[in-house]
């Protein structure tokens, strides 16, 4: 017996939020900053508009990667070519499903071109790179940008990340070395300072 697999990007439904918020972490975990995350189900559920509690339009919308399995019987043969049959348990197929990365992104607005996506994050699980699984992700985050009218996908990646090559074969521009831009945040007691000084 062999398993056949398929990837897919599907939109991310409540009962991903879990998962979404594991990888999350994992995501922290390799770009050394394990502290960062501070976010939960409930913050993912409300922000993504998963509950009734939420803002009146969600903040943020996100994709999960998808990964299916299913058991197939294979004859010496075709054991190395191909599958043959699928196996049936109690007349159901025998199939397995499992998240291997999301993508979390919202809608920006270029005062140059116009309504633009932000990519806040796209993940996938260390086992599953390197077969093309992180390209059906970007794809769909970037096929979803163009069918809502964006001019553009902007995102940040930290300069020692080896997925910028993978960045610069999807077409994508380093914007600090073209046009020397520069990334600046305020965090939440930096605001509150400011609006009480």
């Amino acid at each position: 017996m062999a398993f056949q697999s398929s990837v897919v990007a599907r939109k991310t439904t409540k009962q991903d939020l879990g998962a979404i918020i594991g990888m999350i972490q994992e995501l922290a975990d390799f770009e050394k900053m394990s502290d960062g995350p501070q976010l939960t189900v409930e913050d993912l559920a409300r922000d993504g508009g998963f509950d009734d509690h939420g803002p009146s339009s969600p903040v943020f919308q996100s994709f999960v990667l998808e990964l299916t399995e299913r058991a197939v019987e294979t004859t010496a043969a075709s054991e190395e070519t191909s599958t043959s049959s699928t196996i049936a348990n109690d007349g159901d197929l025998s199939t397995r499903t499992k998240l291997i990365g999301y993508a979390i992104f919202f809608y920006s607005y270029s005062t140059w071109r116009g309504k633009s996506l932000f990519l806040e994050d796209i993940y996938v699980k260390p086992e599953h790179r390197g077969h093309g699984n992180g390209e059906v992700l970007f794809k769909a985050v970037v096929e979803h940008a163009r069918e809502n009218g964006c001019a553009r996908v902007d995102f940040h990646v930290l300069g020692w990340n080896p997925a910028k090559k993978f960045y610069a074969r999807m077409g994508a521009e380093n914007l600090t070395e073209t046009e020397q831009w520069e990334f600046f945040r305020l965090t939440r007691d930096k605001m509150d300072r400011l609006s009480e000084g």
